[in-house]
């Protein structure tokens, strides 16, 4: 099992070259490459930037293992649709660049998820919005890695495929090998669904990838593990009984690195790393 990382805030932080240096010097043996919509304009858009990028990673004893798309992935006007469509499409192929295998693509869900017949609309719109996707996963060698959500309507609640059997039924209708299931503990914890149940259910057919983090029980606070209520014993128990084959990715945003003195950051990196051996220790002798 490898130990990625996400890019994005450090990204923010200083840039992608010195995101990578903080990041690589840590020990991580891997990096997600995140596409965040927020500077996605920002991103160079030639294969050559990409293709020089994995050199100068490999050359470093890393590599990219998983990206993220653009997000949210729909939208009510129809332009911004299209638009986002194009964006994701165009991540998807720049991740290639990258030796990138899964790449995380948020189902839609701009309809309100509590409403009467909205779980079953979204799931044939996302039906349509997914096998749109098929032509270029293919044409790219890249899986898309479908998410578990959230919708706050006041307060945080269920969304599309939040529920271990929505993401079945998604994943399973879908039935072509262009996508796997990445499960996002944090978001599962947030919705009251046990991520060890989840992973479970899931089974490692399905299972993909991960995005890993801990919250407060009541905010997205994308924070390292232990900062928040997951019980992480059990979280890695569970993927070593369903023999998970994926990496362990952290998805570590703002909640963690929030006024933090850039003087002190290589020390928060150091510690994001030996957590995520920790955990990965849990796994390997839960294993035996």
């Amino acid at each position: 099992m490898k130990l990625a990382v996400n890019t994005s805030q450090l990204y923010r932080i200083g840039g992608m070259d010195k995101a990578i240096d903080y990041l690589i010097g840590a020990g991580f043996d891997a990096l997600d490459f995140s596409f965040s919509e927020d500077f996605f304009e920002q991103l160079p858009k030639d294969k050559e930037y990409y293709t020089e990028l994995r050199k100068k990673v490999e050359a470093r004893g890393v590599v990219f293992n998983q990206a993220h798309a653009p997000a949210p992935s729909s939208f009510v006007d129809p332009e911004q649709n299209k638009k986002m469509f194009d964006d994701i499409v165009s991540s998807m192929k720049r991740a290639s660049y990258l030796g990138v295998k899964n790449i995380v693509v948020h189902p839609c869900q701009h309809f309100s998820y509590d409403n009467k017949g909205v779980p079953e609309a979204l799931f044939e719109y996302n039906m349509d919005f997914y096998k749109s996707l098929i032509p270029y996963a293919e044409e790219y060698g890249i899986r898309v890695a479908i998410e578990n959500m959230w919708q706050y309507p006041g307060m945080i609640s269920h969304s599309t495929c939040s529920r271990p059997d929505e993401m079945i039924r998604y994943f399973d209708s879908l039935n072509n090998d262009s996508f796997v299931c990445c499960l996002d503990i944090g978001h599962a914890v947030l919705v009251r669904e046990n991520p060890d149940d989840f992973i479970r259910k899931l089974g490692n057919k399905r299972l993909g990838c991960l995005h890993v983090h801990d919250v407060d029980g009541t905010r997205d606070t994308h924070t390292l593990p232990y900062f928040g209520v997951t019980r992480w014993d059990d979280v890695m128990e569970a993927l070593a009984e369903i023999d998970y084959k994926g990496d362990l990715t952290y998805e570590v945003v703002s909640g963690y690195y929030v006024r933090k003195p850039e003087a002190l950051m290589e020390h928060y990196v150091k510690l994001m790393e030996q957590t995520g051996r920790y955990l990965i220790d849990i796994f390997e002798k839960a294993k035996k």
